[in-house]
């Protein structure tokens, strides 16, 4: 089997609204959102009684994993050939008599089927639980590509780092599109991962407080789609490790050869990831 893989790539998306632009269209609908989250459903808060506590702007990221698979191979096959009638006895195919069988009626040719199966799956994936999500939507906003991961930390922004290193959703996305075939001669086996790319999505989150029921709430503001979410929470104090190149894209010949159901498939790697010596 041989393995090409794509360059790992990481990205941040660039926000479609400011932060500034985002808070005063929260601040619109705090009423709503924050009474609505507390439960107050008898007694509405006045605005003016809904205080902005803090702001968060921050970067989530989020995998996508683009793999297709390619297996050339021949298998046997004995094909059932129903005859003109019962009085039929004997058959002559291709310059060959063959017996007809008296129950089925019917007389066996054998064969070699050709064959090529094709299979390409592409997935997106929470880089914090690593669960398949659908995040398709954000890969058609602009994007920029992170050249040094180790050194992206711009300034005023929380980068919240993935807790999913690339084999953990690789290895998903290959057992979906790897898959065991009967032959008797396998011709060709090829896999391509064809994108291996870690998106940081940016999204606000915005802290008020409601005094008079000694509540707080957090509001989440999509920067790209503008939707609102007031099930929100804050990352700043939890987050307690950074990230690293090597430690997230950890693909390497020895680690291919696991994520590749069955585990014990002999793997050439055909392309190198990066060149970590650079």
């Amino acid at each position: 089997m041989e393995i090409s893989l794509a360059k790992e790539r990481a990205f941040h998306l660039v926000p479609r609204t400011t932060l500034e632009i985002a808070q005063i269209r929260v601040d619109e609908k705090r009423t709503n959102l924050v009474a609505g989250m507390v439960g107050s459903l008898i007694s509405r808060p006045k605005p003016e009684e809904i205080k902005h506590i803090s702001s968060e702007n921050r970067l989530e990221a989020f995998w996508f994993v683009s793999i297709s698979a390619r297996t050339v191979y021949d298998r046997n096959k004995s094909y059932s050939v129903a005859v003109g009638g019962s009085e039929v006895q004997r058959v002559t195919v291709l310059g060959r008599e063959v017996a007809v069988d008296a129950k089925s009626k019917s007389f066996l040719l054998n064969g070699v089927e050709h064959c090529a199966d094709e299979r390409r799956v592409s997935s997106t994936f929470d880089g914090t639980s690593g669960q398949k999500n659908d995040f398709s939507k954000y890969l058609t906003f602009e994007k920029l590509e992170i050249p040094e991961a180790d050194k992206f930390m711009p300034e005023g922004i929380l980068v919240v780092p993935p807790q999913m290193r690339a084999t953990a959703v690789v290895r998903q996305v290959m057992a979906e599109v790897v898959k065991p075939v009967q032959a008797q001669t396998i011709l060709e086996e090829r896999v391509d991962v064809e994108a291996i790319d870690l998106f940081f999505r940016p999204v606000y989150a915005f802290e008020y407080e409601w005094s008079a029921k000694n509540k707080r709430a957090v509001i989440e503001f999509d920067a790209l789609t503008g939707d609102i979410r007031t099930d929100g929470k804050k990352l700043g104090d939890q987050i307690k490790s950074i990230w690293t190149r090597d430690l997230l894209f950890d693909l390497t010949a020895d680690a291919v050869g696991m994520v590749v159901p069955g585990g014990s498939i002999a793997v050439k790697l055909v392309k190198a990831v990066v060149d970590r010596k650079k």
